[in-house]
């Protein structure tokens, strides 16, 4: 069997499962707000490229992988990409899928009654709306594709296929080359019913620009992967731990991520600028989820970045340990200040704009390639919880989130970024200290 329910498997089954669908199945059997689903195990996706004899042709492309040639790892992932979604996958799997999408709408309960009992009842009802999403071992922040608001067989079908695909995405060709030419590469595809979130967001269980032991809350309206993306400032709650005291800036909402009951399409929709300015979460709803973050956090005893979301309740969508990153505490920094945002990752470095320095309206998926040679980034819109966010703090390069950046940093301006305080110099601000 190639399917896994969540009833099924912990975070010890990172392997067959993949880390997000591992975790978020551990916090379902721990009767965490996560909703029910079921794994397209990591072994399915070897037997679909054993299958198909797909082994050798992806080996010559991953041998051809260049790692300072961004051009041409495009072209090899979108090569590989193509090689994959032009298969079908194998009658049998694809019927195990179907009849766990088919379950997903009866009550996990009832999945041991008989079968003319559970037909009849999967007979009055309709096909879930789900989420379908990448699951890798070897987890990298927003290397994976997720797909929301999928309805129907054909539609989870693709879905899943566009999952595997992801796995071969730059920034896995990058980190993870060895696995996958040693046709290990790991992912599972998580499937669960969609939550029709009003409001979303991401919490940290402790900030990671200070070391103030805080949570770090960001919200907007709608479905939280326009946010995950960087595609908008969203709303920051900072909450002390010991005093619950909150700290709050509202962030300039432009858009919002949302289900086009007409088509089942999720679709982008403006905001009014008084909406954009309005706050996101209300004061309970942000109690909520500091009682979660902590719970995670101690269930675990690991930092935990959270992605949350209301519809009907709070729900969990995705759960992921982080490490704190290194703080420099020293100021030496020295100059003219061109630009003073807020910084997403505490690391300073200097370099030329649009060149060595990534300048952009929002942390978009090219931005997410191409930081892997950058010496930092500044960007117009996005928050401390983002993907890019993330990836940069791994990396140990700056982030900072400044609404007039692309309007500021001149190409061929050479500027230096202070990660921690959200600051842009002109020229290297950086002090030589003389010793002796």
């Amino acid at each position: 069997m190639s399917i896994l329910w969540l009833k099924e498997i912990d975070k010890n089954n990172l392997r067959e499962a993949g880390m997000k669908a591992a975790y978020l199945a551990d916090l379902y059997n721990n009767d965490f707000p996560v909703s029910n689903g079921f794994v397209v195990e990591s072994d399915a996706f070897k037997e679909f490229i054993n299958s198909h004899g797909l082994n050798t042709k992806i080996k010559i492309l991953l041998d051809k992988i260049d790692g300072n040639d961004l051009n041409s790892l495009a072209g090899i992932s979108e090569s590989i990409k193509k090689i994959i979604l032009r298969e079908e996958i194998s009658p049998g799997l694809k019927a195990e899928i179907l009849e766990a999408y088919e379950n997903l709408n009866v009550n996990s309960e009832l999945h041991n009654a008989k079968i003319d009992v559970l037909n009849f009842i999967k007979s009055g009802r309709g096909n879930a709306i789900v989420s379908v999403r990448s699951s890798f071992v070897h987890d990298i922040p927003g290397a994976g594709e997720n797909f929301l608001n999928i309805l129907g067989n054909n539609n989870l079908i693709n879905a899943v296929k566009n999952c595997w695909s992801s796995l071969y995405s730059i920034p896995n060709l990058l980190l993870n080359k060895d696995k996958l030419l040693d046709n290990n590469p790991g992912t599972g595809v998580l499937v669960q019913k969609m939550v029709d979130a009003k409001k979303s967001g991401i919490a940290l269980s402790n900030n990671p620009m200070s070391r103030n032991d805080e949570i770090l809350i960001e919200a907007g309206f709608g479905l939280g992967q326009i946010i995950t993306k960087g595609e908008i400032t969203p709303d920051t709650f900072i909450v002390d731990k010991k005093s619950k005291k909150v700290s709050e800036k509202i962030g300039m909402k432009s858009l919002k991520l949302i289900r086009d009951v007409n088509n089942n399409k999720t679709v982008r929709k403006k905001l009014f600028s008084d909406e954009q300015k309005k706050r996101v979460l209300d004061d309970w709803e942000v109690d909520e989820v500091v009682k979660l973050a902590e719970k995670i956090e101690n269930f675990y005893n690991e930092n935990f970045a959270i992605e949350f979301g209301f519809g009907k309740k709070l729900e969990v969508f995705h759960a992921r340990p982080y490490k704190l990153p290194e703080i420099i505490e020293k100021n030496n920094l020295d100059g003219k200040i061109l630009i003073e945002g807020k910084g997403a990752s505490p690391n300073i470095n200097s370099g030329i704009a649009r060149k060595d320095i990534i300048v952009s309206e929002s942390a978009n998926l090219g931005i997410l390639n191409k930081a892997f040679s950058s010496k930092g980034i500044a960007v117009n819109s996005g928050s401390v919880g983002s993907s890019i966010a993330l990836l940069c703090r791994q990396l140990g390069i700056p982030f900072i989130i400044a609404e007039n950046s692309t309007a500021l940093l001149d190409n061929g301006l050479l500027v230096t970024l202070d990660g921690r305080t959200g600051k842009i110099y002109e020229g290297d601000a950086r002090r030589v200290e003389v010793i002796g």
